[in-house]
């Protein structure tokens, strides 16, 4: 009986031991992707898009299909010639599907051509790695901002809401315009639920203005931050200064990004006790406080102003906390423009009008009555904004 008992333990311990190496075999993920390599043409799931292209340097992202290993090879002509990947502490990011890879050491104003490169992983194991072939985008090329030059061209879109038809419908109006980067200002993926779904009009945003070539800044409204995916933004954009806020140049006109949160209170029972803004908004004054202070804030001979949601111009109604905290601040920057959208009602605020320092011009929605796109461009000491409607009206033509 005693023998029994024993094996009976012993055997216990047997099934214990190997449904442990089971589990723990299992949390380490599989150690092959597939058995056989996905076609070359399947691999990529988007072009490349450009961004933060400031400090010498610009951030190539693109996504897959399948795992990869994914690098960049560019040049100042089309023979390329250089290879640029992702470490983090010593090891080359591989095995993903999201690819991030930041050129710097860049010359501002030099045209480059580069492509994509992506190595489909088969197996990724601890002392066991397989490969499939590589793909290769296409070449495309970019031109860095030059400092020394004043004259520049952005285009700039607001509350979208994923409209593809507005989109492409505001696009036509753009033709013979040749912008030198893109403004997404808010409000322009709806409240994202998933990769499938953000990925879906992101690829299709990117390609319709040509992202692959001219280098998007996406500012985040706030719709971007409603939905299960929201979180993930973070890790999907390349933010200057890592932040969803922040300032950077082009030529001599200094652009300041602001992010102001969600349009109710914290405390609004619609977000579960899951948004806390306050330090967020704070956090935008200190920096607001040192970069109106900052050498190349001063030294701009432009300071454009770019945030979502407005701080004036709104009805009473709406929580404002924003123009509160910030209003006495950036009414000492001397900015000679801001530009919001959040109301889907285009319209413009000479300075001094509400209370506002500087002008205020307010872009329009997502339908055929209301969708807007601005020109903003910089000739010599000129500043020019155009802003034109669904069907190529001009809406306004404001020069600061």
């Amino acid at each position: 009986m005693h023998i029994k008992s024993n094996n009976l333990i012993r055997l216990m311990l047997l099934v214990l031991l190997a449904t442990q190496i089971s589990l723990a075999s299992a949390s380490a993920g599989p150690q092959t992707t597939r058995e056989e390599p996905v076609e070359a043409q399947s691999v990529f799931r988007t072009k490349p898009f450009l961004q933060n292209p400031i400090g010498g340097g610009i951030t190539v992202s693109w996504f897959t299909n399948v795992p990869t290993h994914g690098w960049v090879e560019f040049g100042a002509d089309e023979s390329l010639g250089t290879k640029m990947e992702t470490l983090i502490a010593g090891q080359v990011v591989a095995n993903v599907k999201q690819h991030k890879v930041r050129l710097d050491g860049l010359q501002p104003g030099q045209t480059y051509y580069y492509r994509v490169c992506s190595r489909e992983v088969l197996t990724y194991g601890a002392y066991k790695k397989e490969f499939g072939e590589v793909d290769y985008s296409e070449t495309f090329q970019f031109t860095l901002p030059d400092m020394k030059s004043p004259d520049f061209t952005a285009i700039i879109f607001n509350d979208l809401h994923q409209k593809k038809q507005t989109l492409q419908q505001l696009m036509t109006q753009l033709e013979g315009v040749n912008y030198d980067f893109v403004l997404y200002n808010g409000d322009c993926i709806d409240d994202p639920r998933s990769e499938d779904q953000v990925l879906d009009f992101l690829t299709f945003s990117n390609e319709q203005v040509n992202a692959a070539e001219k280098p998007v800044f996406y500012i985040r409204g706030n719709h971007e931050i409603r939905g299960a995916y929201s979180v993930e933004f973070n890790q999907l954009f390349d933010y200057v200064g890592g932040k969803t806020y922040g300032a950077f140049n082009w030529g001599d006109t200094r652009f300041v990004m602001l992010d102001c949160g969600e349009d109710k209170p914290d405390s609004h029972p619609v977000y579960y006790g899951l948004n806390s803004f306050e330090q967020l908004r704070n956090d935008q004054l200190d920096f607001l406080r040192h970069e109106t202070k900052s050498k190349a804030f001063k030294k701009a001979a432009k300071r454009v102003l770019i945030h979502h949601i407005p701080l004036y111009g709104m009805d009473e109604k709406y929580y404002l906390p924003c123009a509160e905290l910030w209003s006495e601040t950036l009414n000492k920057g001397r900015f000679a423009v801001a530009i919001n959208g959040h109301t889907h009602s285009s319209a413009y605020h000479e300075a001094e009008s509400l209370g506002n320092d500087y002008p205020v011009v307010i872009g329009g929605g997502y339908s055929a009555n209301n969708a807007t796109v601005m020109v903003l461009t910089k000739t010599g000491n000129s500043l020019h904004l155009k802003m034109i409607g669904y069907d190529g009206a001009e809406l306004g033509d404001f020069y600061f």
